[in-house]
């Protein structure tokens, strides 16, 4: 391979990673999101799109975001806040899934949702 060939594939590896767009609120999987909802979530909140949450004044996932903005939401799970202090416990979901917990919860909101900029 030439020089100027070589600096070209080397060009072109650095474009693609600088286009390469990170995950955001809008990028999970409402299937997966379903799994870790039910799997993490559901001994405290109603994470279907009907019935009352197990524990008393746990918001049902149905509700959350008529009050909480969705890209807010993501980056406290994502960085393992804790959304209410004292009620609720800090969980890891493993990368990305704050993402599909998200997708999940949007698809199944009783209200409009708080977007970015409202």
């Amino acid at each position: 391979m030439s020089k100027v060939g070589g600096l070209f594939a080397v060009a072109l590896l650095l474009a693609a990673c600088v286009t390469e767009t990170a995950p955001t609120w809008r990028s999970g999987d409402a299937v997966v999101g379903h799994q870790v909802a039910r799997d993490n979530c559901a001994s405290c909140h109603a994470v279907e799109r009907t019935g009352d949450s197990p524990k008393l004044g746990a918001l049902p996932f149905r509700n959350i975001l008529a009050g909480y903005r969705p890209d807010w939401l993501a980056d406290d799970l994502h960085t393992s806040q804790a959304i209410a202090p004292g009620r609720m416990p800090v969980f890891h979901f493993g990368e990305g899934h704050e993402y599909d917990i998200l997708a999940w919860m949007i698809s199944i909101q009783d209200a409009p949702i708080h977007e970015p900029g409202e």
